[in-house]
């Protein structure tokens, strides 16, 4: 019986030890993707003045197109009114985070990738 439950545990460890590393790299990616991204969208929305339908969707079409994720989990929320210069334009976006841990049992932490940034607004109007 001690020798099975040891190499169970074994077992456990060492699925843990393998695929910690892939999946942590994955979630690392994902994070500088959505960063990545969150800043071009703000430097177009800056020049606008807001938040246009275009630029979100350019913003949806680079994550699903160029980084795989799904359409319809990604959240992009920001200022839709015209913002005049010196005052701020924000955008959030919001995806779900892909696990660290591959068993369920450690603290995975936060379901959702969560950024928000402002920029100053450079239209003129």
């Amino acid at each position: 019986m001690s020798q099975t439950l040891a190499k169970w545990m074994t077992l456990f460890l060492v699925v843990t030890i393998m695929f910690t590393p892939i999946l942590y790299y994955l979630d690392t990616l994902h994070r500088k993707a959505v960063d990545a991204v969150l800043q071009q969208g703000l430097k177009e929305a800056s020049i606008v003045g807001y938040m246009s339908d275009e630029i979100v969707d350019k913003m949806v079409n680079t994550l699903v197109n160029d980084y795989n994720f799904d359409e319809d989990v990604i959240d992009i929320a920001g200022t839709i009114l015209y913002t005049q210069r010196k005052d701020y334009i924000e955008i959030t976006i919001t995806v779900p985070r892909t696990p660290v841990f591959i068993l369920n049992i450690f603290n995975q932490g936060s379901k959702k990738l969560v950024r928000k940034s402002m920029i100053m607004s450079e239209y003129v109007g």
